[in-house]
């Protein structure tokens, strides 16, 4: 185990030139990161991510299917903010992800195809997992504790081991409000969280008001 640097490597396939690809991946990286130098088969580029001294080496190779884009990120574990021994949430292999998504946005401008294959996952399905997650554990926890004392006062004839009406109602709300959530970030094209995002503009209105 490497106790001074984390390593993260991924891979994607993009259905376009090798020129086209690398000069993609340069200009996304360099939103992010310095230091970019070229190498033989791709470049290199040194910043800092989330407060963590990085080097990112990207790999452009030609392939039968198009052209591979490999990706190797090491992070510095110890930073001023403490050590860090896991990549808790995924934010680095988001971080990938997104350079992905950047290289797919900019080849499409180019009227070329996209992105074939890729070894990240989806970081909106993350991102609205953690939400999804969080917001249950917060709803939930908060309309239980009501809920129970609710349940103790209207509905005394349940005991302390078996839920009441109030508490069941309390944890459907906040199952109801984690989905929500998850939708509205994973899936922000959804009609859902479209329907969700006027919701929240007419309530700002209304307070700006």
């Amino acid at each position: 185990m490497d106790w001074k640097y984390k390593h993260f490597n991924q891979a994607a396939i993009f259905k376009a030139s090798r020129e086209s690809v690398l000069e993609a991946a340069r200009a996304v990286v360099a939103e992010s990161l310095g230091g970019i130098e070229d190498t033989g088969d791709g470049f290199t580029a040194r910043g800092y991510s989330a407060w963590h001294a990085a080097i990112v080496t990207f790999r452009i190779t030609t392939t039968p299917d198009g052209t591979r884009a490999a990706v190797e990120m090491l992070v510095e574990r110890a930073a001023m903010r403490g050590y860090m021994l896991f990549d808790v949430g995924g934010y680095y292999n988001s971080r990938i992800d997104q350079w992905f998504s950047g290289i797919t946005q900019r080849l499409e401008g180019h009227q070329e195809l996209t992105l074939v294959s890729k070894t990240t996952s989806n970081v909106k399905v993350q991102q609205g997992c953690l939400l999804g997650c969080l917001v249950y554990l917060i709803v939930g926890a908060g309309l239980g504790i009501l809920a129970i004392a609710l349940d103790r006062v209207l509905f005394p004839q349940f005991s302390g081991s078996n839920p009441g009406p109030m508490t069941i109602l309390a944890s459907i709300i906040g199952l109801l409000a984690g989905v929500l959530a998850f939708l509205y970030v994973a899936n922000p094209d959804s009609s859902v969280s479209q329907l969700m995002k006027r919701q929240l503009q007419r309530i700002q209105h209304k307070e700006n008001k």
